[in-house]
């Protein structure tokens, strides 16, 4: 009987982990150098193996907005598209540029605040008007406010500087 028990426990457990395990759709971005400056959500499905979509959320510089940004195999995502968050639609304008910050991606032309809020507290986003079809073109917004204010965080704060770091120093030390 106390085996049973301690197995019907442990099932529980593993069960509760797996479940976490899978909640994990937005994280910091898998681009290099890009750890820190931005965070992606990325569709489970894919057409055809090796495909993907994603979508960032980029700090371009410290104290500037929030920047969007997609990722597609195949042509890029350009043009006026609109991104459904739950049943709310949001229309975004990707021009047509020459490079981008992150490598394979398209950026937005602006983001606006209502669009983030929407994103941290949507449960999926899908994009229309561009050569993604459902359901490729839908993205689970699961975990999405914790990796978004993380980005939000950190672009909010300025470039540390020399005079601010003496600054701190000589405040710390009892100068002033």
């Amino acid at each position: 009987m106390r085996l049973m028990m301690l197995r019907l426990v442990i099932g529980c457990i593993v069960l509760a982990l797996a479940a976490q395990a899978d909640a994990t759709s937005w994280t910091s971005a898998k681009v290099p150098g890009e750890q820190n400056r931005a965070v992606q959500g990325c569709a489970d499905d894919a057409q055809n193996p090796g495909d993907w979509f994603c979508i960032f959320i980029r700090c371009d510089q410290p104290g500037s907005p929030l920047s969007l940004y997609f990722s597609a195999p195949g042509p890029d995502i350009r043009g006026d598209i609109k991104l459904v968050i739950d049943d709310d639609t949001f229309a975004v304008s990707v021009p047509t540029s020459p490079k981008s910050a992150l490598p394979s991606s398209t950026r937005a032309q602006a983001m606006s605040e209502a669009l983030i809020d929407a994103m941290k507290a949507g449960s999926t986003i899908s994009v229309q008007g561009s050569h993604l079809q459902a359901p490729y073109n839908r993205i689970s917004l699961e975990n999405s406010r914790k990796a978004i204010e993380k980005i939000e965080w950190v672009c909010s704060r300025p470039y540390p500087s020399a005079a601010r770091f003496w600054r701190r120093m000589t405040r710390r030390l009892g100068f002033w």
